[in-house]
C-alpha cells in the first residue's frame, strides 16, 4: 500500500516555499509513489487566507484536486475526539481534520504538533 499523507493547514501554507521542511516531505511522498490529500476544514482555513491566487493554484496540483468532503462518519468521529480528548474549546476544527485522517487511513502532517498531540492516543499517526 502505498503511503497516504494528509496536509493540515500549516502544511497547505507550506507548498508555496520548495524550501520548506513540509514541502519536502510532500515531495518525499509524492516521489515515493504516495498520495497527498487534505480534507474540507483544512482547506477552508487555507483558502480564507491572506492567500495568493497562485498558491491556491498550486496547491491544488499538487493535491490533484484531493480535497476530501466531510461526511456524517467524519462528523461522529470528530465529537468522538473530542469528547475523549477533554472537549477543549479551540480543538473542533483539529477533531475534524483528525478524523478526516484517520478515516483516509493517512499520516497528518503538521508544524501543530501541540494541537494534535492529544489525538495520537486515538490512533491520529503524526508527521512533523
Amino acid at each position: 500500500m502505498s503511503r497516504r499523507l494528509h496536509l493540515d493547514t500549516n502544511a497547505l501554507i507550506a507548498l508555496s516555499d520548495p524550501e520548506h521542511a513540509l514541502f519536502l516531505e510532500v515531495e518525499r511522498c509524492l516521489l515515493g509513489g504516495g498520495i497527498v490529500a487534505t480534507d474540507a476544514v483544512a482547506w477552508h482555513e487555507f483558502v480564507r487566507g491572506p492567500v495568493l491566487p497562485e498558491d491556491v493554484t498550486r496547491a491544488l496540483l499538487i493535491l490533484e484536486n484531493r480535497v476530501l468532503d466531510l461526511t456524517r462518519a467524519i462528523a461522529e468521529k470528530a465529537a468522538e475526539l473530542f469528547n475523549a480528548s477533554g472537549r477543549r474549546r479551540a480543538s473542533t476544527a483539529d477533531c475534524l481534520i483528525a478524523a478526516a485522517c484517520l478515516d483516509s487511513d493517512a499520516e497528518l502532517l503538521t508544524r501543530n504538533v501541540g494541537d494534535f498531540m492529544p489525538l495520537v492516543v486515538h490512533g491520529l499517526k503524526l508527521v512533523c
